[in-house]
């Protein structure tokens, strides 16, 4: 997203900036959301170790991972730090395997849903009027764009994001597909990130962009339409 910005002829310097700090922020507070999101179903579940761990918390700065805050600076894709999580603890292992796999890409889904019902109602009431609101509907757009991405990433059933926890919680543990996916996940999603910036760079169509953001063209952007 930020090298998008920094390179975007369209905008000015003082823009870029701003644009740069929107998108750190939403990013931030999506993020934080996400990890609270594991730790809170886990420990509901019947976990401590999130809690126990100081991760059953909104303060960002125990979610944060250095690398993955650095790639999505340049990169516009990035991670925290996983949430320690013992699913032995649990009242019900596979239920409460599925319920935390799925709780951060449910929370990144609801937080952009949010930001797209607010959009509406600001939009039918108030509308663009000051340079102030132009800021609260760039923002409120950030957070459905940054949302979708988050969500739909984390659903693709590679180890070790959560649609692969998801999917293997299905499965006996000496599963092969589990086996290999644990071994070669981090290969696996080099690889597509490297296929997909070849096809950007040689095909000028930016698959990725079109997958991430799938939740953002056809739910959240009509639904923040509904105000006009």
């Amino acid at each position: 997203m930020i090298y998008f910005i920094l390179f975007n002829q369209n905008i000015t310097f003082k823009e870029a900036v701003i644009y740069i700090l929107i998108t750190l922020f939403v990013f931030m507070i999506s993020l934080t959301i996400h990890e609270f999101a594991h730790s809170f179903v886990a420990y509901k579940m019947g976990d401590p170790t999130p809690k126990e761990r100081g991760r059953l918390t909104l303060n960002p700065f125990k979610h944060l991972n250095g690398s993955g805050f650095l790639c999505f600076v340049l990169f516009g894709i990035g991670w925290a730090n996983p949430v320690p999580i013992n699913p032995l603890n649990f009242k019900k292992y596979r239920t409460g395997t599925r319920l935390v796999s799925i709780a951060g890409v449910l929370s990144n889904f609801l937080l952009g849903l949010f930001a797209a019902i607010i959009y509406a109602i600001l939009l039918a009431t108030v509308g663009i009027s000051s340079v102030a609101m132009e800021y609260v509907f760039l923002i409120l757009e950030y957070f459905m764009l940054v949302n979708s991405y988050l969500a739909i990433f984390n659903l693709l059933p590679i180890y070790p994001l959560d649609g692969f926890n998801f999917i293997t919680s299905f499965m006996k543990p000496d599963n092969k597909f589990i086996r290999y996916g644990v071994q070669n996940g981090f290969r696996i999603l080099f690889m597509i990130l490297l296929s997909c910036l070849f096809i950007e760079l040689f095909f000028g169509f930016d698959l990725l962009d079109w997958i991430f953001s799938l939740f953002y063209n056809y739910i959240f952007v009509p639904i923040s339409l509904l105000g006009v």
